[in-house]
């Protein structure tokens, strides 16, 4: 791995020739400077080692003349770069090449003849180089005695190669600059590797972590999720039974759909004395906060009207606000959670309809005319600034057909259905609702 500290490099003397097999044969065909993006450097250079600490830089020979060895190594031999010096490796021929660069993959720049076995054997050479054992960072310095056989304009163009010398240039003051420009461009080229490979293992880590996350918050959702559902099914059974509402009141329908899978709006009904008592109530919040809140006013209502026999609806929502407050310890406490609801008792026998309301309104129909009767200003619940809270008793008869429509704030709340799409339904549409289909 790049930068491993515990990497073994292992490093031939100045006179150890390495030799390969000779007999690997070489089919590729000729690739363009371009042919190493970045995408395929990024797939394939994990197997290419760099030691940063290490105290040679590998250089490879390759040339069919061991007198250009000699001159290259006799040239060289006192170099050094960023303290290192030089560490040579010499082939004859380009399977040769092939098979030290096979087994040291931290070679930092090669001299690579173009003619040898064959008249373009340097050229197949750097092909291999490229795409069969997919190294992108040695440079490769190209070296000819025969400038006619390769021209230059060609080969640079066709191959990605990082210099190209007819070697009778490369005298020792020439020799110096070309082996720092390309030791210079290599430890860059891995520099940014090494850092490249570090910030790809920390993206591993971080994202490993991420997916780790991603299945316990499923896991976790997953249970919530299950709870809440369950939590619905209790709230379900806690609300009235439809089939009693119907018995008493024939004509009748319930609207209810939460916005999350528990509801903080609920429906009440009762009958006591021959009085049908019905309520709408809308509680602080939605979702599981307005559940409990639902769960401590349908308690309250069932006592304070089942077992307290309080009948008239203004003095329900008194006993109703007081409960609550005490429920939620508000003579004490910081909250201010509560209700808003609109009640109503319905006497049959005498044809009386009673009404109060906290905040929600009572809208009815009769002889083809929509009236409301208005709530109080106040909720259920919360802070009280004065000594006792007082609810409005109203009365109505409904000894002609009449239309009685209870309701919370979702329905008109909810945005679109209407001609600006952006804009709440609003209570007045609501109310032209009813009558259209009263």
């Amino acid at each position: 791995m790049l930068g491993n500290d515990d990497d073994e490099i292992l490093f031939a003397d100045d006179d150890e020739l390495i030799f390969a097999d000779d007999d690997a044969t070489d089919n590729t065909k000729n690739i363009d400077t371009n042919t190493f993006s970045q995408q395929n450097l990024s797939q394939h250079s994990n197997h290419i080692s760099f030691d940063r600490n290490a105290s040679h830089w590998k250089v490879l020979l390759v040339d069919d003349e061991e007198e250009i060895h000699a001159v290259t190594r006799f040239a060289l031999g006192d170099y050094k770069y960023k303290g290192r010096t030089l560490k040579f490796f010499n082939a004859y021929n380009g399977n040769q090449a092939i098979e030290i660069l096979k087994e040291n993959t931290d070679i930092a720049v090669i001299f690579l003849d173009v003619v040898m076995e064959t008249n373009d054997a340097g050229l197949k050479v750097v092909e291999r180089i490229r795409q069969e054992i997919q190294n992108p960072f040695v440079r490769i310095i190209m070296r000819t005695g025969q400038p006619g056989q390769a021209p230059e304009e060609d080969i640079i163009l066709k191959y990605d190669i990082n210099d190209y010398k007819n070697k009778t240039e490369l005298t020792d003051k020439k020799l110096f600059t070309t082996v720092t420009t390309s030791l210079r461009s290599y430890n860059d080229i891995m520099e940014i590797e090494h850092y490249r490979q570090n910030l790809e293992k920390i993206v591993d880590e971080r994202t490993s972590e991420i997916l780790k996350q991603k299945k316990e918050l499923e896991v976790k959702n997953k249970d919530i999720t299950d709870s809440i559902n369950y939590a619905s099914r209790i709230q379900t059974a806690m609300l009235p039974d439809t089939d009693k509402i119907t018995q008493n009141l024939p004509e009748n329908f319930i609207l209810f759909k939460p916005k999350d899978i528990v509801s903080g709006d609920f429906y009440w009904f009762s009958v006591r004395e021959n009085k049908i008592i019905i309520a709408a109530v809308d509680c602080t919040g939605h979702g599981v906060p307005g559940a409990f809140m639902s769960m401590v006013g349908d308690a309250i209502l069932n006592q304070i009207v089942n077992i307290e026999r309080i009948l008239s609806p203004e003095l329900i929502l008194q006993r109703l606000h007081i409960k609550v407050r005490q429920a939620l310890k508000q003579e004490t406490g910081t909250t201010k959670d509560g209700m808003d609801i609109s009640l109503c008792v319905i006497d049959l026998p005498n044809k009386i309809l009673e009404f109060a309301g906290a905040k929600n309104s009572l809208v009815y129909i009769q002889n083809n005319e929509l009236q409301e009767l208005r709530a109080d200003r106040c909720s259920i619940g919360g802070e009280q600034y004065e000594n006792e809270r007082i609810f409005t008793k109203s009365t109505l008869a409904i000894d002609t057909p009449t239309w009685i429509y209870l309701f919370s704030d979702g329905f008109p709340d909810q945005f679109g259905g209407t001609s600006e799409k952006r804009k709440k339904f609003l209570t007045k549409n609501l109310k032209n609702l009813f009558f259209e289909h009263s």
